[in-house]
């Protein structure tokens, strides 16, 4: 008896394609993160919506309370963006599809200059932009990988087409 673990669940056909590759499992497993990073802190600032904006608004001298609550809102509206498509590519892409490895390294791309962009404005790196900095690297590197690519070409579509 081999104790050795299959690559593949045992409710998959023999037949249903090759195996995820390790690159696509990193992928996957980084977008959900970066998905559950982004919606749960959409549901934070959210919650604590008054703390945020008094927050904000203590934080920037001279700027007025609607000041803080625009940038609130445009923080809340980019956490739900990313994260709801974050949480799409990683679904689909650990089905197999094409479509979902574009939308998560256009997705993480996008994310990533965001997140530069802000830390420039800033002027200062915070660990919570760091994280996803590194993330978002490692999102789009594993998703650019050849086993990826290979992987995703040889998806659902191209599998029923044989």
């Amino acid at each position: 008896m081999n104790a050795r673990l299959s690559p593949r669940s045992p409710s998959d056909p023999a037949g249903a394609g090759p195996a995820m590759p390790v690159s696509a499992r990193v992928a996957v497993g980084v977008l959900a993160g970066l998905a559950v990073l982004l919606l749960l802190s959409a549901v934070v600032t959210a919650a604590a919506w008054d703390a945020v904006v008094d927050a904000l608004a203590d934080g920037r001298s001279g700027s007025s309370r609607s000041d803080a609550e625009q940038a609130a809102r445009a923080n809340l509206a980019q956490s739900v963006v990313f994260g709801l498509a974050m949480a799409v590519a990683a679904g689909f892409l650990a089905r197999g599809r094409s479509w979902a490895r574009w939308t998560g390294l256009a997705a993480s791309t996008a994310l990533g200059l965001v997140t530069l962009v802000g830390i420039v404005l800033a002027g200062g790196l915070a660990v919570t932009s760091q994280l996803v900095l590194v993330l978002c690297v490692a999102a789009a590197a594993s998703l650019l990988t050849r086993t990826t690519a290979a992987w995703t070409r040889s998806g659902p579509r191209s599998r029923a087409a044989r």
